[in-house]
């Protein structure tokens, strides 16, 4: 059992080591972007248009590095205007599935082509969700009272939002109101001289932001994810892998975005895992559809969106993810086939 445990570890820092530059590269791209991304201009940004575009939406899903504490923010303030369904369901369903870090690793670790086919089904999923959210409001009652926020706090509308957007390490808070950070500082100005940008980079939150989003969440799901890697690796025979996960198997794609459905996956985390499966047989388009799910529609997620949104408007959030998941899957397994 000793060593069991003593090779487990060495695996972990061996893929450490092994993959530290996009490691760090993805540490030091969320940490910046948390500190400098002026959240309360993106947020004002959306609350403050009512006509905001679908494609907007998605765009400030799929390309800001909000966690789940800071996505649930957008989404509340968006719910206390008068802003329709579409736009905040492109919103909240392509914001958990990528993000500027995430791209980093992913390509650094899967491989390019993998990073783009999960960036273009976010955005696909995002899109595709948007639209068929606008039209069924549109045409129907379907989701006619499906907020629990009964009135907009004239306090929203005199400052422009329900409270900052935050870049917090603790995805499990789903409570707009748990998350504290300095998103609504000033931000600061360009600087002309090297001199004055050294003195102007704001270095303690930096280095906070590093600490608690780098070290306590990517770098901490990583190694989590390479000793579950690890652990497959040794236990799982790939016969079974491949019997359940290959491409060629007609149900692993579902099968892989039903198991994804569930659980709280981490997307930077839960990479080593996806490279261990994929090293072992199992499919690409059976691991996209997992890397999709997981993030999108985990328990802690939908336990979250709950306190504000009703069951209507769950399920069809948890219907886009699932079937959106299922879909890029077979396609980016369709791709791979006629690409070679």
């Amino acid at each position: 059992m000793q060593t069991f445990l003593v090779d487990m570890v060495s695996t972990v820092i061996a893929s450490l080591a092994h993959n530290w530059l996009p490691l760090s590269l993805a540490v030091a791209v969320s940490a910046i972007m948390r500190v400098y991304v002026n959240g309360e201009k993106l947020k004002r940004m959306l609350l403050g248009r009512p006509h905001v575009s679908i494609l907007a939406s998605v765009a400030l899903g799929a390309l800001t590095p909000l966690c789940a504490c800071g996505t649930t923010a957008v989404v509340i303030g968006m719910l206390t205007t008068t802003l329709p369904w579409g736009p905040i369901m492109a919103f909240l369903t392509s914001s958990p599935l990528m993000s500027p870090e995430g791209f980093i690793l992913d390509a650094g670790i899967l491989g390019l082509r993998f990073a783009i086919a999960l960036t273009t089904s976010s955005i696909v999923i995002g899109l595709a969700s948007g639209y068929i959210t606008s039209l069924i409001e549109k045409k129907t009652d379907f989701l006619q009272n499906q907020t629990r926020i009964r009135e907009k706090p004239r306090a929203v509308v005199a400052a422009g939002g329900p409270g900052p957007i935050c870049g917090c390490a603790q995805p499990h808070l789903m409570q707009a109101q748990a998350c504290a950070c300095s998103s609504s500082r000033p931000q600061p100005r360009f600087p002309t001289t090297l001199t004055a940008a050294a003195s102007s980079v704001r270095w303690r939150e930096v280095a906070e932001a590093v600490l608690s989003v780098g070290l306590r969440q990517i770098v901490l799901f990583y190694s989590l994810f390479v000793a579950i890697g690890f652990l497959i690796d040794k236990l799982v025979p790939s016969s079974i892998i491949v019997a359940l996960f290959s491409a060629k198997t007609g149900f692993a794609v579902p099968l892989a975005a039903l198991v994804g459905l569930p659980l709280y996956i981490s997307g930077e985390g839960a990479i080593p895992l996806i490279q261990t499966l994929m090293k072992a047989g199992a499919g690409g388009g059976a691991m996209l559809a997992f890397m999709i799910t997981g993030p999108g529609t985990s328990a802690w997620v939908v336990a979250g969106i709950s306190t504000f949104m009703k069951r209507k408007i769950i399920a069809l959030y948890v219907l886009y993810i699932l079937a959106g998941g299922i879909l890029c899957g077979y396609l980016y397994d369709l791709m791979l086939a006629v690409m070679g």
